[in-house]
């Protein structure tokens, strides 16, 4: 059995259970719901509206599907910045302050040479938020002037399940640090998915249409962003 909520199918099981379980399944983000052989399908369908959009919200992180590769941060790595490939570099320092540095295609990293690998991991990860705060401090300023929307907050986090969140009550958005690995464009599909969750809290139709006319290639962008997942 199946029921239709508005753009989304969810799959119903009748089962001999108490009560009803909701779940989204990866990786393509199923919606599946177990109801008890006595619940009536309308009333399914009621629990299902009042859940909508936990549902969508679970759909877009399923799909999203943000994995960060586990890394050594050791030298000879590859290691990607904007989507352009770079090879890390460990140069051992005898002197003077730990630093990072981007050059002919490599990423520097400047520590002792008995740094651990959480060391290199900080530097590198610092050097990222950099690049990354001044690149949405860029996307995001431009993209508030061009629909019209008025002064938020956002800040930088590293998540695992998420590229980004809004709170449209506070107009507080929050971006995923592992947006410096992907290119301008799919981060710039982040920024606009995010800024649209204050005029929509949900995914459904309307968050779609909106989504269209502000960035018509929106799903292509999508696409490219899971290669880096």
């Amino acid at each position: 059995m199946e029921i239709q909520l508005h753009d989304i199918r969810v799959e119903v099981d009748r089962k001999w259970i108490r009560t009803m379980r909701l779940t989204v399944r990866p990786p393509d983000g199923r919606v599946r719901l177990s109801v008890p052989w006595l619940v009536s399908s309308a009333t399914a369908r009621a629990f299902l509206e009042s859940k909508w959009e936990w549902i969508c919200r679970s759909r877009e992180r399923v799909m999203q599907g943000v994995v960060v590769a586990e890394k050594n941060y050791a030298d000879g790595e590859t290691h990607y910045l904007f989507g352009t490939p770079y090879t890390l570099r460990v140069i051992p320092l005898t002197n003077g302050r730990s630093r990072t540095e981007i050059a002919d295609e490599e990423l520097r990293i400047y520590c002792r040479e008995d740094a651990t690998r959480e060391q290199r991991e900080r530097l590198l990860r610092q050097l990222y938020r950099e690049q990354l705060t001044a690149e949405l401090t860029e996307q995001i300023g431009r993209w508030l002037e061009r629909i019209g929307e008025g002064e938020i907050s956002w800040r930088l986090r590293l998540m695992r399940s998420e590229w980004g969140s809004c709170n449209a009550r506070k107009r507080r958005l929050v971006f995923n640090e592992a947006l410096a690995r992907v290119p301008k464009e799919c981060i710039e599909y982040i920024v606009v998915h995010e800024l649209s969750h204050l005029a929509v809290q949900n995914h459904g139709p309307a968050f779609k249409a909106l989504m269209s006319e502000r960035l018509p290639d929106w799903p292509e962008r999508r696409k490219k962003l899971k290669v880096f997942t």
